[in-house]
């Protein structure tokens, strides 16, 4: 008797390697580049919605706006199905236009917008900031939600109270989250990629302190994703402890190419692999992420029992760190909740450099 099919409720569609820049610490290198069939993409789809559970669809890369018809292709066929599916995009912004826009609105896809920092942060680390801050006020002028996705590390670290306050212009940006860079690829060329403790701990409390206070001002708040992650635990309200569907076994991130891996991070590496969109080896994607926890002094951590954990395949790559950035910014997050409840004056930070 064949194995039944994995329940997936998280699919990574790679519709491209292809990229427009050439991020400094970009854990993907630099593949050759090759662009998702519409075949493929269905057989993914089909896939996920098999159980009949909601599932979600995030369309990455690579670059996946430099694929516009394919967004649109894949936006109508879940649509189209009635599957009980949300949809969203990855993207670095600079290529967004009014079609795409418009494409967005259309099949209701969300919009990740990759934001390391303000303008000139942003374009020493990235490149391309006009135009993707041009995309951002876009998406903003068509009330298009976008939560920003921003890549950690030494270069953008005591800039994170700044890029808050950056966010603070657009109306349409509903959250903001924050992923410590992976030492894979291009970061693996840079000297010192991870920021040191004692300035994590300070970029993070001025980003608590400029997200509090931006807050105050805005009609809709901005949802800081690890502040959330740390308000939940101490709410006992994180009892399953798992970071991402990957650490079930239900997410399924799919390379142009066919083959699958439990993490858009992982996607098209073969040491990851565990098979291909036709035939996925179900055993080894529920045990791949088995047992890879966020370990760090958890003898002396308030959240200790009920962490929330953190990305298994960036713990993958970073498993020579000193110290865990996570444990990091969790524990600095704790501390400046306390100081809040304790009505703590915390200084805001004055901008470095100008927004705008």
């Amino acid at each position: 008797m064949s194995a039944p099919p994995p329940t997936i409720r998280y699919v990574v569609l790679w519709l491209t390697t292809a990229c427009n820049l050439r991020c400094a610490y970009c854990y993907r290198g630099d593949p050759p580049a090759s662009t998702m069939s519409l075949e493929v993409a269905r057989w993914a789809l089909e896939l996920a919605a098999a159980s009949g559970l909601p599932f979600h669809v995030q369309m990455a890369g690579g670059e996946p706006t430099l694929e516009p018809a394919l967004i649109d292709a894949v936006g109508r066929m879940v649509r189209g199905a009635g599957w009980p599916a949300t949809l969203a995009l990855q993207t670095n912004g600079t290529l967004m236009d009014p079609h795409l826009v418009e494409c967005c609105r259309r099949h209701g896809i969300g919009v990740g917008l990759s934001l390391d920092g303000p303008p000139a942060v942003q374009e020493r680390i990235r490149g391309g900031a006009r135009a993707t801050f041009k995309g951002l006020e876009l998406l903003a002028r068509r009330d298009v939600p976008v939560c920003i996705t921003t890549v950690l590390s030494s270069a953008n670290v005591e800039h994170l109270g700044e890029l808050m306050l950056t966010l603070a212009a657009f109306p349409n940006v509903r959250g903001v989250g924050l992923d410590p860079v992976v030492l894979r690829g291009g970061a693996l060329q840079l000297r010192d990629a991870t920021p040191a403790e004692p300035a994590l701990r300070s970029g993070v409390r001025a980003m608590q302190a400029m997200h509090t206070r931006v807050n105050r001002l805005r009609d809709t708040p901005i949802t800081w994703r690890e502040r959330e992650a740390v308000s939940k635990a101490v709410a006992g309200r994180n009892s399953e402890n798992v970071f991402c569907h990957a650490c079930r076994g239900e997410s399924l991130a799919v390379h142009p190419d066919g083959s699958v891996s439990p993490c858009g991070q992982t996607a098209g590496d073969p040491a990851w692999s565990v098979g291909t969109v036709d035939r996925v080896e179900r055993a080894k994607l529920i045990s791949m992420y088995r047992g890879v926890r966020l370990q760090g002094p958890c003898e002396s951590c308030p959240l200790e029992g009920r962490c929330p954990g953190d990305c298994p395949s960036r713990l993958a790559g970073n498993s020579g760190e000193p110290f865990p950035a996570m444990c990091v910014i969790y524990r600095t997050i704790l501390e400046g909740m306390r100081c809040e409840g304790s009505s703590c004056v915390t200084s805001v930070p004055r901008p470095r450099s100008s927004l705008l």
